[in-house]
């Protein structure tokens, strides 16, 4: 996960090529209201720029400018230094590498830093580096409405003699700062960029941020209750005790709104996508070209609208979350206990959000700025116990562990579950010493004050994730889906001559004849053919492991009744006579799909974060290494114990 670009030098008074639209390229520190600015300028309107080097989301939009001039607007990710970048992946180098490349393109570049007035004095260091870099500058200071309410001043002219730049002051939420800021990108890009010989004034941060912002000569009873609120509730969420059980608590709502709210929607697009399948039978009649597009294409279709709902309500709670402060405290509630594992406290909500489902939790890492912990946090993710699993869980444990009771089966459930965060942690651990060794990154936060997300904002965040996910990811899913239909409904060559009559059509499929060449490594993990189709068809998603093996077993609805079919895997047998399957080679099934990377959608969410398939191939790879490890030693142990 590398920029690939070179970062270019700072640019010398490169004239603008009138063929190019000019670049607005918003900058600044987290929490400065850069978002916010962001869609007062275009209206919400974005997409995702493809910026080479680039390897995080870019948000661009094309606007008109108060001459009429076309105009991008990029909105770059916060940072809080370009300087000593160590890694070109992290938000710092990515926007040192964006501002290099803008450039070398010949644009009219306007880099706008976006600065808190609350955080006048933080902003400012930003400011001395972009400043030394000697391109159009222009510094919009926002929260002005919260000056207001405090009876504070800023003197803007003050501000601006000192730095040697224009500076307009605005409050990001309201309508009217659109027109501001586009008079003053005009006003920046027909002004001359500095030249080298000029010397750059030099201020002191804090000292001139005293100067020009006045205190407020008393405290206005809103303002008052706003630190008051502020510091209560800091006193009750940071508390060292309840402040994690609180923390805890809230993430398991979030949690469980996945099941309340999405699994509706994913029933009324189930429902959808069924009535399409019969559409197309009873226009299309029962052939091999409506199976394909009934049981490949639309089926695929239909997976990927499963996992819209999961990945809109995450993303939205995640928006909100941050949005309202409360995100970078959780962050510091559990730091200190993930450091010790080469994580921080950021990577604790996609690890929760993994237990839902991997998608939109691979997407929620964008939250950690420590590229190398967040491509970890990525590469376990796959180990956490997704919803998923639980139908193939449920058909194993009812199959050959009904006698042992609900108490039993339900404790197996809990022990499967703490397997997979265990194996998590311990891989997060493994892998910042190897495959992700580096320096890692500080924990950076600033408690921001508690404030009301802007619904617009986090509507728009939302409305993105869930069609970046249908674009990009959806794609790869559907295309693999029929490539999967393919393996389960084509006949194999020469397998229907040599096939025995009367067993069901998926014996003689390209799978089962995989199926059969899988045997010999399979083998001496207690799988026969059968479970290797299954395997199979559960990489589209793991669910349908047990549609499929109710399909091989000739079973229809077993998704629906699995009854008959644990009751037809207890009789299986083998060519011998004897028992197919055995408690060891259920116990080796479980802890393959324990380990085992079975999800292509997961596989697809990882390429599209890291942009390439160098970490989806070695999620996969390390994955199915240790799950067939886990499943060889399960499985061969219980034969030295004599387990049946």
């Amino acid at each position: 996960m590398t920029a690939q670009a070179r970062v270019e030098e700072s640019p010398r008074d490169v004239a603008p090529r009138p063929s190019i639209a000019p670049m607005i390229a918003l900058v600044g520190r987290p929490n400065s209201g850069k978002s916010s600015l962001y869609n007062a300028l275009t209206g919400g309107e974005a997409r995702v720029g493809n910026f080479p080097g680039v390897t995080v989301d870019i948000l661009e939009a094309r606007i008109a400018l108060k001459d009429g001039t076309a105009a991008v607007v990029a909105d770059l990710p916060g940072f809080y230094s370009l300087e000593a970048v160590v890694d070109p992946a992290t938000d710092e180098g990515i926007a040192r590498n964006f501002l290099g490349q803008a450039t070398a393109e010949g644009r009219g570049l306007v880099v706008a830093q976006v600065i808190d007035a609350t955080q006048l004095a933080l902003g400012l260091r930003l400011t001395q580096e972009l400043k030394a870099r000697r391109e159009r500058l222009l510094v919009i200071v926002t929260q002005r409405d919260v000056l207001d309410r405090e009876g504070r001043t800023l003197d803007v002219r003050a501000l601006e003699k000192a730095i040697g730049t224009r500076v307009v002051l605005v409050s990001a939420r309201d309508a009217a700062s659109r027109d501001v800021v586009l008079d003053a990108v005009t006003a920046t890009l027909r002004a001359e960029e500095t030249s080298e010989g000029v010397d750059l004034p030099r201020w002191d941060p804090s000292t001139l941020a005293k100067r020009v912002l006045s205190d407020a000569p008393t405290v206005s009873a809103e303002a008052a209750r706003r630190r008051t609120f502020t510091s209560r509730a800091d006193g009750v969420l940071l508390h060292t005790v309840l402040g994690p059980v609180l923390f805890l608590a809230l993430m398991a709502i979030v949690f469980a709104a996945v099941f309340l709210v999405a699994d509706p929607v994913t029933s009324f697009f189930d429902a959808c996508v069924g009535k399409l399948r019969a559409m197309l039978e009873q226009t299309l009649g029962t052939g091999l070209l409506t199976s394909f597009l009934s049981d490949g294409i639309v089926a695929g279709a239909g997976t990927v609208l499963a996992f819209v709902p999961q990945v809109t309500i995450l993303t939205v709670a995640m928006e909100v979350l941050d949005a309202s402060g409360y995100l970078a405290r959780g962050a510091f509630l559990l730091d200190r206990v993930l450091r010790l594992l080469g994580l921080s406290g950021r990577s604790f909500l996609p690890l929760l959000m993994g237990h839902a489902c991997a998608i939109p939790a691979i997407s929620s890492t964008r939250i950690i700025r420590d590229p190398r912990e967040r491509l970890t946090t990525m590469l376990v993710l796959p180990l956490m116990t997704c919803s998923a699993r639980l139908p193939t869980y449920a058909l194993i444990l009812s199959t050959f562990f009904a006698a042992h009771g609900a108490w039993f089966k339900a404790a197996m459930f809990v022990g499967l579950y703490f397997t997979g965060i265990l194996s998590g942690l311990v891989a997060s651990l493994v892998m910042r010493r190897t495959a992700t060794k580096g320096r890692s990154l500080p924990l950076l936060l600033e408690m921001p004050a508690y404030r009301m997300p802007q619904w617009s904002v986090v509507a728009r965040k939302g409305w993105q994730s869930a069609r970046r996910f249908v674009v990009d990811v959806g794609r790869m899913i559907v295309v693999v889906a029929a490539v999967l239909w393919v393996l389960l409904k084509v006949p194999a060559p020469g397998a229907l001559d040599t096939a025995p009559r009367g067993g069901p059509p998926i014996e003689h499929s390209v799978a089962a004849a995989l199926g059969h060449h899988l045997e010999p490594v399979t083998m001496p993990l207690g799988f026969d053919w059968r479970i290797d189709v299954g395997l199979i068809g559960s990489f589209g998603a793991r669910e349908v492991m047990v549609g499929t093996m109710g399909v091989i077993f000739g079973i229809e609805d077993a998704s629906e009744n699995p009854s008959p079919l644990s009751q037809r895997i207890r009789n299986a047998t083998r060519p011998d006579g004897s028992p197919a399957y055995s408690v060891r080679s259920a116990l080796a099934l479980l802890a393959f799909f324990v380990f085992a990377c079975q999800c292509m959608s997961t596989v697809a969410a990882i390429r599209r974060e890291t942009k390439t398939w160098r970490w989806p191939l070695f999620v996969l790879g390390y994955t199915y290494g240790i799950a067939y490890l886990a499943a060889l030693l399960i499985y061969q142990l219980g034969g030295a114990l004599h387990l049946g």
